[in-house]
């Protein structure tokens, strides 16, 4: 007689029951509010709502630089953070700083020429060929003209320093971690943590050891408000810029990532980088593209927080929270994923800001404003008890 195979037990399906239910929950406490206790009126939540978004967009900028890195080489860059801050701290400079003197604008000028020839050299395959060395030459004239006679605004620096911080990415890459290819993964981690820290320390000797106000000349951070559901929703008009600059920024790298040739090898790397090397792909290359736009990407979000938030905290600290919050973001859609991290990035905005705005301040309880900060943790564990990839990541549990 044969042995009978007992059941499997059935596993819970948790991803269903918070899925359907925390919205209902949340659907259920915003109608207690309104129309129950009438604290708030719904215009309330939709402000918070647009805030979150904005919020959760500056997060995915930064998460998908951690996501690229990891998705390439499996390294948590830890300096990522500091690029950011360093991103942010640039453009600042380059709109309330200019024109420059004829030295400052050359050396500023070479960096970004150095730059722009990074990026030539990613359509045309060869440092060495006469597209790139001649638009290298081109831009390193027409910034230092620029840089040394006229202002800049707000999108103009994004835009060098974008390049510039992308410069910087690459630059880290090479000395830092590029040696280290071949060692334990743990030396890896030990020297991200040691670039951020000098990067930290940098920032204060170079750029400012005071909190610094970012408000460059520009119509959208005028203020902003209309009425809906009886009632007023005050903002400004970065509701609009924040959401629409992440999405152009996410299509741009997406179809690079899937349409182009590099991008492909991208892929093929994240995959197998020894099979890829072994196929023509050459790694260090496609890994020093991944720095640059990762970095690029970061300094993308350092503009549009000093944007949203109005001024940047001191380089020591400006980008240790929000560079732990991006790896929280990237961990919880799903590291290695770059959807994940949008995903990751969003829905971190809207637990910190929207999930506060349900717990308001009253004159028996202080809200929860001041523990914002450790929902993004508490989701975090959640996250990685039940579904430990992420919620779009690949399943990595082996079968037998």
């Amino acid at each position: 007689m044969s042995a009978i195979t007992p059941a499997a037990p059935r596993r819970i399906p948790w991803a269903w029951i918070l899925g359907l239910g925390i919205p209902a929950l949340i659907l259920l406490r915003i109608y207690f509010l309104v129309y129950v206790s009438e604290q708030r009126d719904l215009a309330f939540f939709l402000g918070a709502a647009v805030q979150s978004l904005q919020l959760g967009s500056l997060y995915a900028l930064i998460a998908l630089g951690y996501t690229m890195v990891y998705g390439i080489i499996r390294l948590i860059n830890f300096a990522h953070g500091e690029v950011f801050m360093v991103g942010a701290f640039t453009s600042y400079f380059l709109f309330s700083g200019a024109p420059f003197a004829l030295p400052w604008a050359v050396l500023w000028s070479a960096v970004i020429a150095w730059g722009v020839t990074f990026i030539l050299n990613l359509w045309r395959g060869s440092m060495r060929d006469p597209y790139v060395l001649g638009g290298g030459l081109l831009a390193f004239g027409a910034l230092t003209a620029i840089l040394s006679t006229w202002t800049v605004n707000w999108l103009g620096a994004m835009l060098l320093a974008m390049i510039t911080t992308g410069v910087l990415g690459v630059v880290i890459d090479r000395v830092a971690y590029r040696p280290l290819r071949g060692a334990p993964r743990i030396s890896l981690l030990i020297t991200a943590i040691a670039v951020s820290f000098l990067l930290q320390n940098t920032g204060l000797i170079v750029f400012t050891r005071n909190q610094t106000p970012y408000r460059p000349e520009t119509q959208w951070t005028e203020f902003l408000q209309f009425d809906v559901f009886a009632g007023t929703v005050y903002t400004s008009r970065l509701m609009f810029l924040i959401p629409i600059v992440t999405a152009i920024l996410v299509i741009a790298l997406t179809l690079f990532v899937t349409r182009t040739r590099l991008g492909k090898a991208m892929r093929a790397s994240a995959q197998d980088a020894e099979v890829a090397q072994m196929m023509g792909v050459n790694v260090n290359r496609v890994i020093a593209t991944t720095f640059l736009l990762g970095s690029m990407l970061a300094a993308a979000g350092g503009v549009l927080w000093g944007l949203n938030f109005g001024s940047l905290n001191q380089p020591a600290v400006l980008g240790i929270l929000p560079g732990i919050k991006a790896f929280a973001a990237a961990v919880i859609g799903g590291i290695g994923s770059l959807p994940g991290a949008v995903i990751g990035g969003v829905l971190l905005g809207f637990l910190e800001n929207f999930f506060t705005a349900l717990f308001p301040r009253t004159a028996n309880f202080a809200g929860l404003t001041e523990y914002k900060d450790t929902f993004a943790f508490a989701l975090l564990i959640i996250v990685l008890l039940i579904r430990p990839s992420g919620i779009v990541g690949e399943d990595l549990s082996e079968k037998v």
